[in-house]
C-alpha cells in the first residue's frame, strides 16, 4: 500500500488493487469531509490507518444477503405484491393517456416479476442441491443486480409457458407481437425506463419527452400477460410441490395381477418391438423403489397440509393475481352472482 496525505485522496485506476477497489475504474477522487481519515466512495469505505489507505468493500443496494426460509417466503410474497402494484399503476396511468410513464412502471413491474421467478426456480432446484447449500447462490446474487437479466427471465418465462393454465392452447402468432415488445424493452430497458420519468435532449433526436412513447397499442397486452406471472408462479408452486411429494413416496412391489395387466398393455402391437423396454418396466414393478429423498426441506416447496382451506390465501399480499383470476372464474361460473342474488329468508307473518 502507498502512504498518502490526509484529506483529498486521488487514486489512479491501475493502483486500485493496492487499496482494494475494483481495477480499471479510472481516477477516483474522494474528499474526506468531517472525518479527514475516512471517506465513502464507489468502492466502499476508504480510511486512513497508520498513514496508509485501506478500502473496505460495502454491499451495494442490490446485493442479495443470505436468507432464512421465512425470509424467502416473505420476499416472494412482497415481490409479487409490488409487481402487481406497479402493473396496476401502469394500467391506471395508461388510462390517463401517459404512455411513457405507464411503460416505465410496467418495466419496473417486470423487474420485480423477474426476481420473483428467480426465487421460485431456486426453491424448486434447491431440493436437488446438497443438504445445507445456501439458498442465495452466485447465480441468484448475480441476477439480483442485473436489470437486463431480470427482463430476459420474464421474457423466457412467458415464452416457455411452463405453467400455462388457459382453457385453450396459446397462439404463437398472437403472442409474437407483445413478446417482441418485451424483447425490445429488455435490450433498451434503462433508456426506456428513464424516458417515462424525465425530459431529455440529445444532439441526434432533440428534445425527448415521456409523451413521445409509441407503445400505446401493445402496452395493455404486455401488462396483462406480465400480470399473469403472479398467477402462474402460484400454480407452479403447487405443480412442483405435488410432483416432488409424489416422487418422495415409496412404491411397493406390484402384484402379479398388476404386472400381467401391464404386460398385456406393453404387448400391444401398436407399440412396436419394445421387448427390452417392457422387461425393464415389468422388472421395476416387481422390485418397487424407495421414494426420492429431497434436501433443504425448509427452503423447498411444500403442498398445503391436508384439510387446509384452498382459498386461505385470497386477498393476501403476493396473491393479488391469483385472487383476481379465481374471482373472475367464479363470475364465469355464476357462483358469485348466485350468492349475491340469494334473498334473505322472508320471516314476515303472512297470516
Amino acid at each position: 500500500m502507498r502512504r498518502v496525505e490526509r484529506g483529498l485522496l486521488a487514486v489512479v485506476g491501475r493502483d486500485f488493487g493496492e487499496v482494494g477497489a475494483e481495477p480499471g475504474g479510472g481516477l477516483l477522487s474522494v474528499l474526506g469531509v468531517g472525518d479527514p481519515e475516512t471517506a465513502v466512495n464507489a468502492g466502499g469505505v476508504t480510511r486512513m490507518v497508520g498513514g496508509f489507505v485501506q478500502t473496505v468493500a460495502m454491499p451495494g443496494k442490490n446485493t442479495l444477503p443470505p436468507l432464512t426460509p421465512a425470509q424467502v417466503v416473505r420476499l416472494q410474497d412482497e415481490l409479487l405484491a409490488n409487481a402487481d402494484r406497479l402493473l396496476m399503476s401502469a394500467v391506471a396511468v395508461l388510462d390517463l393517456g401517459h404512455v411513457g410513464l405507464a411503460r416505465s412502471l410496467a418495466i419496473l413491474g417486470m423487474e420485480e416479476s423477474g426476481k420473483a421467478i428467480a426465487i421460485h426456480r431456486r426453491r424448486v432446484e434447491i431440493a436437488y442441491a446438497p443438504e445445507g447449500e445456501p439458498f442465495v447462490d452466485p447465480a441468484l446474487r448475480k441476477l439480483w443486480a442485473d436489470h437486463q437479466a431480470k427482463l430476459t427471465l420474464v421474457h423466457d418465462f412467458l415464452v416457455q409457458e411452463q405453467y400455462w393454465f388457459g382453457t385453450e392452447p396459446s397462439d404463437p402468432e398472437v403472442n409474437s407481437a407483445w413478446l417482441g415488445d418485451i424483447e425490445d424493452w429488455t435490450r433498451r430497458h434503462n433508456v426506456l425506463k428513464q424516458r417515462g420519468f424525465y425530459v431529455d435532449v440529445t444532439e441526434q433526436d432533440g428534445v425527448l419527452t415521456p409523451a413521445d412513447a409509441s407503445d400505446e397499442a401493445s402496452l395493455p397486452e404486455v401488462i396483462s400477460h406480465v400480470h399473469q406471472i403472479g398467477w402462474q408462479i402460484r400454480l407452479g408452486e403447487h405443480i412442483e410441490a405435488k410432483q416432488q411429494a409424489e416422487m418422495a413416496r415409496d412404491v411397493p412391489p406390484a402384484s402379479e395381477e398388476s404386472i400381467e395387466q401391464m404386460r398385456a398393455a406393453l404387448g400391444n402391437p401398436s407399440l412396436g418391438d419394445s421387448s427390452d423396454f417392457s422387461e425393464q418396466v415389468l422388472d421395476g414393478m416387481r422390485r418397487g423403489h424407495a421414494g426420492t429423498k429431497w434436501n433443504n426441506d425448509g427452503y423447498r416447496l411444500h403442498l398445503p397440509s391436508a384439510g387446509s382451506n384452498p382459498f386461505a390465501n385470497l386477498d393476501k399480499p403476493g396473491y393479488e393475481a391469483q385472487t383476481r383470476e379465481l374471482l373472475q372464474l367464479a363470475d364465469q361460473l355464476g357462483m358469485r352472482h348466485a350468492e349475491e342474488g340469494q334473498a334473505e329468508p322472508d320471516t314476515e307473518d303472512r297470516g
